[in-house]
């Protein structure tokens, strides 16, 4: 995977999070409608795309400073590569309710909202190389509450047993869903062989279907939010034999009862 050039289009960008970052400082609460400054508050937020059909990650971190001045760190990682890092110094006013604000190098400003109820803000944030543009309407987080998006940082297992050779033999599988952009993880174990395999992955949260990818091949996956089942056909052989196992597998969360 190429690394594309980061390039500011009349909208800021962001900053990938780390898997774990640290206890955020206590901010400036703004619980109040009136809110009329936004100084001293940090904000995280991520949006998730496509780059050439893989999959494409924005996250990032806004520094509010002043109440005239901020500055933006933010990363993209595509298909598990993380690509250069940019930090963008802006300038912004606000009223309490919305505000614009223009970055280093832009030739004009946008505009941004803040709702107190949700302690939201919402601006849009894109980047190009180019040839293709990424990114789009972002909601941010006070830093360190934002929120889980299904099915990413859970992990899943399942078993299966299988007749080889007029011989039961049992296989465990494992799979890991990581941040959308980094990918995850399939593994095995059966037969004395343990295996893990990299994969991408997308999901579509309103029909609850996905897809994972390895190796460039595509296997369909669906999740079942009354049973909390997720279903993926997959197979492969175990590792130096010609031994074929998956199928039609069902995983359930990892350390829950099995249904």
């Amino acid at each position: 995977m190429r690394h594309i050039t980061l390039i500011t289009v009349a909208v800021l960008i962001l900053a990938a999070c780390q898997k774990e970052v640290p206890a955020p400082e206590p901010q400036p609460q703004l619980d109040i409608a009136s809110t009329t400054s936004l100084a001293g508050t940090s904000w995280a937020g991520s949006f998730d795309d496509s780059y050439h059909g893989y999959p494409a990650t924005i996250t990032g971190n806004i520094e509010f400073l002043t109440d005239s001045t901020g500055t933006i760190h933010f990363e993209l990682v595509i298909a598990a590569q993380s690509q250069p890092s940019m930090d963008v110094n802006f300038t912004y006013t606000f009223d309490g309710r919305e505000g614009t604000y223009i970055g280093d190098n832009m030739s004009d400003s946008s505009h941004f909202t803040y709702n107190a109820t949700n302690r939201t803000i919402t601006m849009e944030l894109m980047v190009g190389d180019g040839s293709a543009t990424l990114g789009g309407t972002t909601v941010f987080y006070p830093q360190g509450r934002q929120p889980v998006i299904f099915p990413v940082n859970t992990s899943w297992e399942t078993e299966q047993q299988l007749l080889v050779c007029d011989t039961l033999m049992l296989v465990e599988w494992g799979l890991d869903f990581w941040d959308y952009g980094w990918g995850g993880q399939i593994n095995y174990c059966a037969n004395g062989t343990c295996c893990g395999i990299s994969m991408l992955w997308q999901y579509d949260s309103t029909t609850h279907t996905g897809s994972i990818r390895i190796n460039g091949s595509l296997h369909p996956f669906s999740y079942d939010p009354a049973t909390e089942i997720l279903t993926l056909d997959y197979s492969t052989s175990i590792y130096g034999t010609n031994v074929t196992i998956g199928g039609e597998l069902q995983f359930h969360r990892e350390n829950e009862t099995k249904p």
